[in-house]
């Protein structure tokens, strides 16, 4: 349980990309503003410092299923990512 309500904290595994998700406390957690409506009017859903926020109605059930070992895997298509992730090429 955190500020946000019931999330996990998050280890990174790629060197240099997000290996250092533990120490900055990124959680994944469930946020009310994760809707259609805030990307419209925003054109984004971005305020979580990056944290993976997402909808409170499946934040527990993912966040159940990733605890203990899972896997989350976020992805954009960022041309110095997509060069040197040790995990895509």
């Amino acid at each position: 349980m955190g500020k946000h309500g019931y999330s996990l904290r998050l280890d990174g595994l790629e060197r240099g990309i997000n290996d250092r998700a533990r120490a900055r406390a990124i959680v994944i957690h469930g946020a009310e503003y994760v809707n259609l409506r805030t990307a419209e009017a925003q054109g984004r859903l971005g305020r979580s410092l990056g944290c993976p926020a997402v909808r409170p109605e499946i934040a527990r059930p993912l966040i159940d299923a990733v605890k203990g070992g899972g896997l989350l895997f976020a992805y954009s298509p960022d041309a110095g990512y997509l060069a040197s992730s040790t995990y895509l090429n």
